[in-house]
């Protein structure tokens, strides 16, 4: 039966976990619990595989001081492998630069015409209209999976007096809110929603990503500069894109 006690609740928890780890019991019982939670974070095989061939050692049972050393050993391996899936969401100049360019595989995805031998044809991909929030959404978890294999989606937060769900989220600090606008919205129906998330969010960073269709933010620089400087005690990032044709 598993353990509760043991359940993880994010990569750098599990790093911090097994740092302190100190009996070969409780080491084995973290890695259950790890295993349990890349897989409900939809961690390939690759992966799991990899975790298990890092994790193994062969204790000794003529000698507990040279199995403890072989559990430090694993437990080492283990950290390496975990402490390098997580290095690359950490690197925020590089999220910021994937997410502006978006706008990149949108253009060859839609408007660009496939090679004449290819099966898919241009006519059938003008069909695909981006239409409101969940397109958007749908469109950049799969632009950004395979740079983070660790972003999900429509995670809920409780906050202790609601609960918040976040669209995109790498990390418990880092989230990614979508934001879709369409001809006729407010300014001030956005930045009132915008607003409400910086509050409401538990993490550290947030990043608003802004698929302003509607053309309703008329200096994009400006409205950047200004809500990234809103809050003092979470990092705020704005990435806004005004698509024209979509």
């Amino acid at each position: 039966m598993f353990d509760t006690a043991y359940e993880i609740q994010s990569i750098q928890d599990a790093v911090a976990r097994i740092q302190h780890v100190s009996d070969s019991q409780s080491f084995q019982s973290l890695l259950c619990a790890l295993r349990k939670y890349l897989k409900n974070i939809g961690m390939d095989g690759r992966t799991l595989i990899e975790l298990e061939k890092r994790a193994y050692y062969l204790p000794n049972e003529y000698s507990q001081k040279d199995t403890s050393e072989r559990m430090e050993e694993a437990k080492s391996r283990v950290l390496e492998y975990m402490l390098g899936i997580i290095d690359d969401p950490m690197d925020e100049k590089l999220l910021i630069q994937v997410m502006e360019n978006f706008y990149m595989f949108l253009e060859i995805l839609f408007e660009k015409e496939p090679h004449k031998k290819a099966g898919i044809h241009k006519n059938q991909l003008e069909c695909l209209k981006i239409k409101n929030e969940y397109d958007v959404q749908h469109l950049l978890y799969a632009y950004l999976k395979p740079l983070y294999p660790l972003i999900r989606r429509e995670v809920n937060e409780d906050t202790g007096y609601s609960t918040v769900r976040a669209d995109l989220i790498l990390d418990k600090d880092l989230v990614i809110e979508i934001k879709y606008t369409r001809s006729g919205m407010a300014l001030k129906k956005l930045t009132e929603e915008i607003e409400a998330d910086m509050v409401h969010y538990g993490a550290k960073k947030i990043y608003f990503f802004i698929y302003d269709k509607g053309k309703i933010i008329g200096n994009p620089l400006n409205f950047k500069a200004v809500y990234e400087e809103k809050m003092k005690d979470k990092r705020i990032y704005i990435i806004i894109h005004q698509p024209k044709i979509l």
